[in-house]
């Protein structure tokens, strides 16, 4: 590079580091976090692969923030070419020297099923049409919430099907899985965009959304989500501080620092719950009032007597019953609901403990305070000042 090129060194200011951002995919997140990294290191990045996937023949500079996938044999030969630190975020490929940032994808997993089994689901099902690391990690964190409740799922592998035969239609295939599992069904898809492909296979197969299938989705995009033909539960996966993350890293490895052993795990943001999965699937129809009940009123100053006045059961039977379709106790569950809104409210806004106490129903700070610390082994201020840390600990 020439003195003209550079007015930076002419003036005697150290030299700008240069970035190359390749996705094997366009993703507005990712690139807004690496972006935002950029801007706070000086940076010089080149996102011209960012937005087309065109391999920048001409491209020299010092340090390479790359999202890899097999299907881009060219991108992977291209990076291990480079004498250039490189940070990936996915843990896809291998035999690549690089430092890696990934999702924590087990958690997401985790969550939906989570999720699906607090609204009542016992039949559960996870759809996937790849079989890439972050897909498998996925599944086996649902695989283990699912187990750790004492249930099974099961498996619609699109991927196992296609690799036998690669031109058999997919719609087809799903709409038959769907109307031979029982119902009323808790599904995980692998994506958002799979989601939205279940959701036209329930469609097609005369399947009411969320009454007959709940569907869960990952990464939470606001297009799909919001626009999808029923709005679609997703978990944000927290793609634009994987990508800030990861330019962290690549900025330490730029300055001489060793690559970490292990791969960094980002967390998710959270679930954010949408009319797909937002209904109560208890086949008891005591104990589904019961839980209606609570879900409505939790922000009132209700207590465990208020819900059995909503039933028809005495406390006993309703307690048992309770128990044994939803897992919890009533106090339980009205706990769960209060501190599930209070963590929302904690990140959301800037309201006073107090207040946020009061609408969530607790009867008193102190009681909220003690609630909140049982239920999440943190203080609310500390939740609130720590989100990244936090705010998947409860729901």
């Amino acid at each position: 590079m020439t003195s003209s090129s550079n007015p930076g060194r002419r003036f005697g200011l150290p030299r700008r580091k240069r970035v190359l951002l390749a996705l094997a995919y366009y993703e507005h997140r990712m690139h807004l976090g690496a972006a935002r990294y950029a801007r706070e290191a000086n940076w010089i990045l080149d996102t011209r692969m960012a937005h087309y996937g065109a391999l920048p023949d001409d491209w020299e500079g010092d340090g390479i923030l790359a999202l890899v996938l097999p299907n881009r044999p060219d991108l992977t030969r291209y990076l291990r070419r480079t004498r250039v630190p490189i940070v990936a975020l996915t843990a896809d490929v291998e035999r690549l020297a690089a430092g890696r940032v990934i999702l924590d994808n087990r958690r997401m997993g985790r969550l939906a099923a989570e999720h699906l089994l607090e609204h009542g689901f016992r039949h559960l099902a996870f759809f996937k049409c790849t079989d890439y690391t972050d897909v498998r990690g996925r599944e086996a964190g649902f695989a283990a919430a699912v187990e750790a409740a004492g249930l099974t799922y099961a498996r619609l592998d699109w991927h196992a099907v296609e690799q036998k035969n690669p031109r058999r239609p997919m719609l087809p295939w799903l709409v038959r899985q769907l109307r031979r599992l029982p119902k009323p069904l808790g599904l995980m898809a692998q994506s958002d965009h799979r989601a939205y492909s279940v959701i036209n296979a329930c469609e097609t197969a005369g399947l009411a959304i969320p009454e007959q299938v709940a569907v869960v989705g990952v990464d939470n995009d606001p297009y799909t989500c919001e626009f999808a033909p029923v709005p679609l539960t997703s978990i944000d996966s927290n793609r634009a501080e994987l990508a800030y993350r990861g330019a962290e890293l690549l900025d330490r490895l730029m300055h001489g620092q060793p690559a970490p052993s292990e791969p960094i795990l980002i967390p998710p943001v959270g679930l954010i719950t949408r009319r797909s999965s937002d209904i109560l699937a208890i086949e008891h129809p005591e104990v589904a009032k019961a839980v209606g009940f609570i879900w409505r009123h939790y922000g009132e100053r209700i207590g465990v007597a208020d819900v059995v006045k909503a039933t028809s059961m005495s406390r006993c039977m309703l307690y048992g019953a309770f128990k044994q379709y939803v897992g919890r106790t009533m106090r339980e569950e009205l706990e769960r609901k209060r501190i599930e809104h209070a963590r929302h409210l904690l990140l959301a806004s800037s309201d006073k403990v107090y207040h946020i106490a009061r609408e969530c129903g607790f009867a008193s700070g102190e009681q909220f305070c003690r609630a909140f610390a049982r239920v999440t082994g943190s203080t609310p201020s500390a939740f609130r000042a720590a989100p990244g840390e936090r705010q998947n600990d409860v729901g």
